[in-house]
């Protein structure tokens, strides 16, 4: 595992529950670029220990259509926020409850 994905894990695991995030902001809190979303979908895709991977979703709110590998894994993402207190308005996520990368990056420093 590279060291990047290291930090993107561990920038996953301190997302905490009831709330999300968006891949960007995910991969704003562990690299410092702004341009690291593809980087953190990519490995949520690979690594089946991913922490917390339905709390990271598109920007807007919505859920990819292939999260989970597709099918009924969007559902199930979305189950899984609601069962955390999320709620969805037109199939986006409540942004109230959104985490920017400041407050995980806050989050990782009290690690």
């Amino acid at each position: 595992m590279s060291s990047l994905e290291r930090r993107i894990l561990r920038a996953a695991h301190v997302i905490p529950e009831g709330f999300w995030t968006a891949y960007g902001e995910l991969g704003l809190a562990a690299t410092g670029r702004p341009n690291a979303a593809r980087a953190v979908a990519r490995c949520a895709s690979r690594t089946s220990a991913f922490p917390n991977a339905w709390r990271v979703i598109h920007a807007d709110g919505s859920i990819p259509d292939g999260w989970g590998g597709g099918g009924a894994g969007p559902q199930r993402c979305r189950e899984r926020l609601e069962s955390e207190g999320v709620t969805f308005t037109n199939g986006r996520a409540d942004p109230a409850k959104k985490i920017l990368a400041e407050e995980l990056e806050l989050l990782l420093a009290g690690e």
